[in-house]
C-alpha cells in the first residue's frame, strides 16, 4: 500500500512539473505522515549527506566537464564527417551513419541527451533532404543517441558501480558488446527504411584519402576514451583519476588542437559544467533519502516500477534508487551484479526513448520540429527491434559478460 502511495505521489508531482528534488523530497515525507511513521527527521539529513560524501563522486563533475569540453566544439560535426566518409555509401547509409556517430560519440560523452543533441542537429537536416521523412530522422536519433548510456564511458553505469561498490572496470567491459547489439539492430531499421522508401538506396564509396582526412580531423577527440578506459583496464588509474586526465586531455584538443573556443570561455564553461554537476549531486542525495525509506519499509520493487521510473527520471537518480534494492536481491539468486547494472541500463536508456515523455525523443522532436505523435508511429519498429535487443542482453548473459569473463 504505501509503495503504490508513493509512487503514485512520485508520478504525480512530477507530471505536474514539480522539479525532480522536490518531488522526491514530498515523495519521502508524505508517505511517512500519512502512515504515521515515526522515523527522525534527522535520518533524512544523514542519509543526504551519505549520498554525496563518498570521495568515488568526485569523478562525475569530471566526466560532466570533460564531456562538456568536447561537446560544445565541433567534434560531432568531425565525427559524423568521418562516419560518412565510411558508410554512408551503404543503403539506408545516413541512418547508418546516425547510428555510428551516436555509437562513437557517446564513447566520448557517456551522455543520451548530449548524445543526440550533437549527432541529431546535424544529421537531422541532412536525413530530411535526402528524403527520409522528419520523424523517422527524429525517431532514429532518439533511439540511437542512448547508446551512449551504454557503452563506456557510461555515466549511470560508472555511478551505479559506485552506489553497489561494483568494478567500474567490469561494468564498462560489459558495455561494449550490448552497445553494439542495438547499434546493428538500429542499423538494419534505416536500411530497411532507406530501401523502401527509395531515399537512400546506396551511392558511391569515398576514396582512401577522404577517409583518412576524415579520421585524421576526429582521430584527437577519438583518443580521449582511450586515455580513459585505456587507464582504467590497464589498472594505471582508477576512475576519479581517469576522468582527472580526461579534463586535462579535453582542454587541450579543444582550445590548442581544435581551437574551438578561447581560454577566455573555459571559466565560464567550467562554472557551467558544474552548477550541471551540483544538480545531479543533489539529485543524488534526495534519492538516497528515498532509498532509505524504501529499503526500510521492505517495500517490493518490480520490472514494471523500473520501467515507469525510465519514464520519468534521467537514467542517474533511478539507479541511484534502484540500485540498492536490485543488488542485495540479485545475489541472492546469484545473478552477477555487473549483468544486473548492465541490465537496468538498457532498461533506463529504453525508456529515454519512449513515448510520450522520453528525454531524447525531446530533444529530437525539437530539432526535427516535428509532434511527439508522429515521431512515436516511426519509432515502432526501432522500439521493436530495441527490444529484441534487451532481451538478448538479459537472457543471453555471454552477451554481456563475455569480456567480463575474458579479463576476470
Amino acid at each position: 500500500m504505501i509503495l503504490t502511495f508513493l509512487f503514485v505521489v512520485f508520478l504525480g508531482t512530477i507530471v505536474i512539473g514539480v522539479p525532480l528534488v522536490w518531488a522526491v523530497m514530498v515523495s519521502t515525507l508524505l508517505p511517512m505522515i500519512v502512515f504515521s511513521r515515526s522515523y527522525p527527521i534527522e535520518a533524512l539529513y544523514l542519509n543526504f549527506i551519505a549520498g554525496i560524501e563518498p570521495n568515488l563522486y568526485i569523478a562525475i563533475p569530471l566526466f560532466i566537464l570533460a564531456g562538456e569540453l568536447l561537446n560544445r566544439g565541433g567534434v560531432g560535426v568531425r565525427i559524423i564527417r568521418f562516419v560518412r566518409t565510411m558508410l554512408g555509401w551503404l543503403p539506408g547509409g545516413l541512418g547508418v551513419c546516425v547510428v555510428t556517430a551516436a555509437m562513437i560519440f557517446g564513447g566520448i560523452s557517456g551522455s543520451a541527451i548530449a548524445d543526440a543533441a550533437a549527432v541529431g542537429s546535424v544529421m537531422i537536416p541532412s536525413m530530411a533532404q535526402r528524403g527520409y521523412s522528419k520523424p523517422f530522422a527524429a525517431a532514429l536519433v532518439a533511439a540511437a543517441g542512448t547508446i551512449g548510456i551504454i557503452v563506456p564511458p557510461s555515466i549511470p553505469l560508472l555511478v551505479y558501480g559506485f552506489v553497489g561498490n561494483v568494478s567500474v572496470k567490469e561494468l564498462f567491459l560489459s558495455g561494449f558488446v550490448p552497445g553494439v547489439v542495438f547499434a546493428i539492430a538500429m542499423m538494419l531499421v534505416a536500411v530497411w527504411v532507406g530501401k523502401k522508401t527509395g531515399c537512400d538506396v546506396g551511392g558511391e564509396r569515398s576514396s582512401w584519402k577522404e577517409i583518412w582526412q576524415g579520421f585524421i580531423g576526429c582521430a584527437p577527440a577519438l583518443f580521449m576514451p582511450v586515455i580513459i578506459l585505456g587507464g582504467i583496464f590497464s589498472g594505471v588509474t582508477t576512475p576519479t583519476e581517469a576522468a582527472g586526465l580526461a579534463v586535462v586531455y579535453g582542454l587541450f584538443v579543444a582550445t590548442v588542437i581544435y581551437h574551438d573556443f578561447s581560454w577566455r570561455s573555459v571559466p565560464q564553461l567550467i562554472i557551467d559544467a558544474f552548477v550541471t554537476s551540483a544538480v545531479v549531486m543533489t539529485v543524488i542525495g534526495t534519492t538516497q533519502v528515498l532509498s532509505w525509506l524504501i529499503t526500510l519499509e521492505q517495500m517490493p520493487m518490480v520490472n514494471i516500477a523500473l520501467l515507469l521510473l525510465g519514464h520519468v527520471l534521467e537514467p542517474v537518480p533511478a539507479i541511484l534508487l534502484t540500485a540498492p534494492l536490485f543488488i542485495p536481491l540479485a545475489k541472492a539468486y546469484g545473478i552477477d551484479p555487473v549483468h544486473l547494472g548492465l541490465i537496468i541500463s538498457c532498461n533506463l536508456a529504453l525508456g529515454l526513448f519512449t513515448p510520450p515523455i522520453g528525454a531524447t525523443l525531446f530533444v529530437a522532436s525539437r530539432i526535427a520540429d516535428v509532434g511527439v505523435l508522429a515521431i512515436t508511429r516511426a519509432m515502432i519498429p526501432l522500439f521493436a527491434v530495441s527490444l529484441i535487443a534487451l532481451a538478448l542482453v538479459t537472457y543471453i548473459p555471454v552477451i554481456p559478460m563475455g569480456l567480463v569473463w575474458a579479463f576476470r
